[in-house]
């Protein structure tokens, strides 16, 4: 039985899915698997596939979405360790030796994730070292109120225990854009600490037309993500500021869905959010200008 699973979901990812496999190839770390998930892909993605022959381990399924593709990885692979990698993302080669190494020395971590490299499609460097070089807050040891503000977790820099997975379950199906944060948010309440190693251990691919890309989508999944994590945080005795981040984030993100409808002409929209948004907070008084403004326009 391998020590870790590489999974990694595919959908019409010929172009890229060569150079993530053959990252995984790569490792100086011998002791995995990789199950690669082709998710209904209409290109040539399985002929590349069926090229590694028994090197990989493929599953091929209707298209049914990422997390429904990790889901099915998840269920099929037998590591002790996950180790997650997107078909369009690379690994460095000494990634999952760091990693596991870490793991072995912090049996309290339920993952670790490191800094990463960005790159555009031609894989051209955009940040060499993006978490240190835009100096954004990272999600280290008992870190749940840093992740309800953020997620700085970066999906091909991270490797989880199965274990954790036992305990929250794998990726929430309705969710297509923010279902890695959610996961990630679901291991933290368990009380499992966050690792991290302060160098680029992966690739991330900055795509243009990409899931990650589409600024409403993230939005509106946000919304609905913290109407699905309230009930979540009342089952793990939830702090008091744990509460008021999310509504906070909540109100920001409704107020910006508000102000797109505006711009997008959907002013009808608009307003049913911001009216929404003025019978939970009433004492917010910015709400009533931004409704009124929407008759001004």
């Amino acid at each position: 039985m391998p020590r870790v699973s590489v999974i990694i979901p595919a959908y019409n990812s010929m172009q890229w899915v060569s150079a993530a496999i053959d990252s995984v190839l790569n490792q100086g770390y011998r002791d995995y698997e990789v199950v690669v998930i082709d998710d209904g892909s209409t290109d040539q993605t399985a002929d590349v596939l069926e090229s590694y022959g028994r090197k990989i381990r493929c599953i091929y399924q209707a298209n049914a979405g990422v997390s429904n593709a990790r889901n099915r990885g998840l269920s099929v692979s037998t590591g002790e360790f996950i180790a997650y990698l997107d078909a369009d993302d690379m690994w460095y080669s000494q990634k999952l030796e760091c990693q596991i190494a870490f793991l072995d020395a912090h049996p309290k971590c339920g993952l670790v994730h490191s800094d990463v490299t960005v790159i555009d499609e031609q894989d051209k460097v955009i940040r060499a070292r993006f978490n240190m070089e835009t100096a954004r807050p990272i999600p280290s040891g008992y870190c749940r109120q840093d992740l309800l503000r953020r997620c700085h977790i970066q999906v091909p820099s991270v490797i989880e225990r199965r274990e954790c997975i036992e305990e929250v379950g794998g990726f929430d199906e309705q969710f297509m854009a923010t279902e890695d944060y959610l996961h990630w948010i679901m291991v933290s309440l368990k009380g499992w600490e966050f690792g991290y190693i302060n160098e680029p251990l992966a690739k991330y691919r900055w795509r243009g037309g990409s899931v990650s890309s589409n600024k409403r989508l993230f939005l509106e999944e946000y919304g609905k993500m913290f109407g699905v994590l309230l009930p979540a945080l009342y089952e793990n005795r939830p702090q008091a500021p744990d509460l008021a981040i999310i509504r906070k984030r909540f109100l920001q993100v409704e107020r910006e869905l508000a102000y797109m409808d505006c711009i997008e002409g959907h002013l009808s929209s608009a307003r049913q959010r911001l009216m929404r948004l003025i019978q939970r907070s009433p004492f917010q008084y910015n709400l009533y200008w931004d409704l009124a403004k929407t008759y001004l326009r």
